[in-house]
């Protein structure tokens, strides 16, 4: 596996742990059983997705799966806003009360997943270049 690979599946690890941290600190577990759907999901994208990510064979589903966990928390992050808005929504309220900046980290995890299947599908192009070349 190539190095930058390597630092991108880190970086995933780190935006999903991050991003748990962040909603364990303003959603504690117990104050709700709402608050508990992102714990499962947050430690699939830490545990689950990064071996996932480190062979060519599962690169794929890693892709689509980490797509899920993103759409998850997509959906759950604008439920979460709409429900606590005070209506009419403002731009003032988008901007600095609803989810929208955590919306932006969640979706650097599609990025760097693409740019993983990227790198995975080339190495596997480069290999078999090489293969056929000898």
């Amino acid at each position: 596996m190539l190095q930058s690979v390597k630092l991108l599946i880190i970086a995933h690890i780190c935006i999903s742990l991050g991003g748990f941290l962040i909603h364990l600190r303003l959603h504690p577990l117990g104050q709700s059983l709402y608050f508990w759907w992102a714990a499962p999901v947050a430690a699939f994208s830490v545990v689950v997705l990064p071996f996932l990510f480190a062979r060519r064979s599962t690169v794929g589903w890693g892709y689509m799966l980490n797509a899920g966990t993103v759409l998850i928390g997509l959906v759950g992050m604008a439920y979460y806003s709409l429900m606590k808005a005070d209506w009419p929504i403002t731009l003032s309220f988008i901007l600095r009360e609803s989810t929208l900046p955590y919306t932006f980290v969640l979706l650097a995890k599609l990025a760097i997943a693409h740019v993983i299947l990227v790198e995975m599908r080339s190495q596997e192009v480069r290999k078999e270049e090489r293969g056929c070349s000898e």
